[in-house]
């Protein structure tokens, strides 16, 4: 798992389950650089799940912050009730910290949240209950998003492709709030114990799946840690996870074979004069695309050969809760 574990061995029982007896819930959230966020934060989870008389632990991930987060978050250990810190070797992103959490957590069910107050600590106790009902993934969708009308854009525009292309029919890709039983999580937790935290994995290996609608409010504090390139390249892993990507990609390469061999024969019997005026840019495309496809296509065989290399996709320096380190040296591959 990309660190060294002084108390205990991480089996899959180890995993889901602390020392004391069952754990239900397990809140995670990945920090970077939420300094001003923490305090709120806390209160707000402490303040909801005290009030829901179930058992919770509170998994909180610095992912490599640069500012005062990490001391911040080790000072509310000990106020805030099942407080669990993670600490990231280094800045990994949001998706790879969220692994590092789930990794760790020890609840039977885990609830997913952003740790910038753009979520509404309260939709928790909806989620417990739907929880009671035999759901076994409770995901959410953005009905009301306090945010520029560009972004809301880009994510429909981007939700309506990915429903086309995953295969998978719910409204929100792009929510991170949401609720998974273990049992879904092994899914996509490798050999090693790390969960490699894969979006339409999670939707397909969930038997009964509901969506519910939540307000996504606009951040108090600073502004998003997400780069266009991190958007790009999380709707990659949404489209390469799905099997009709194969379909589309033979689809377009068998129009393109098409259209060259047409091109071909029109200009070989003098059919259009232009021939070569439209065979230059159509060229010109069907070879950027391809060229894509290749870029795409070696980005997975990268991540497979790390997979198959254990190479983690995250490390973890230390795992603070009541003031003491589980471990408190990075494992280095």
């Amino acid at each position: 798992m990309g660190r060294r574990n002084t108390n205990r061995t991480m089996d899959h029982n180890s995993h889901f389950f602390g020392e004391n007896g069952a754990v239900e819930f397990s809140l995670v959230s990945a920090l970077y650089n939420e300094e001003k966020s923490v305090g709120q934060l806390l209160a707000g989870l402490d303040e909801v799940f005290s009030g829901t008389g179930r058992s919770y632990e509170l998994v909180i991930v610095d992912d490599g912050s640069t500012d005062g987060s990490l001391q911040t978050l080790k000072d509310q250990i000990g106020p805030i009730k099942n407080l669990r810190v993670v600490e990231l070797y280094k800045n990994k992103g949001q998706v790879a910290a969220l692994g590092a959490g789930m990794s760790v957590a020890r609840g039977q069910w885990i609830i997913m949240m952003d740790g910038d107050l753009q979520h509404d600590a309260e939709n928790i106790t909806r989620f417990i209950e739907l929880s009671d009902q035999g759901h076994d993934l409770v995901a959410s969708y953005r009905q009301t998003r306090e945010e520029k009308l560009m972004r809301k854009m880009i994510t429909a525009v981007s939700n309506r492709l990915n429903r086309y292309i995953v295969g998978i029919q719910i409204k929100d890709f792009g929510s991170a709030f949401r609720m998974i039983h273990s049992d879904v999580v092994k899914a996509i937790t490798d050999s090693q114990g790390c969960v490699r935290y894969n979006t339409p994995e999670i939707y397909k290996n969930a038997r009964n799946l509901i969506e519910i609608p939540i307000t996504q409010h606009r951040r108090p504090y600073g502004s998003s840690k997400w780069s266009l390139l991190d958007f790009i390249l999380f709707n990659l892993d949404l489209i390469t996870a799905s099997s009709r990507l194969t379909q589309i990609i033979l689809f377009i390469s068998g129009l393109g074979l098409l259209t060259g061999v047409a091109l071909y024969f029109m200009h070989i019997f003098g059919v259009f004069a232009e021939v070569s005026a439209i065979s230059a840019p159509v060229s010109i495309a069907f070879t950027s695309f391809s060229l894509a496809i290749l870029a795409v296509i070696w980005r997975e065989v990268i991540e497979v050969m790390k997979i198959a290399k254990g190479v983690p996709p995250f490390l973890i320096s230390a795992i603070w809760s009541d003031g003491v380190a589980d471990c408190d040296q990075p494992v280095k591959n």
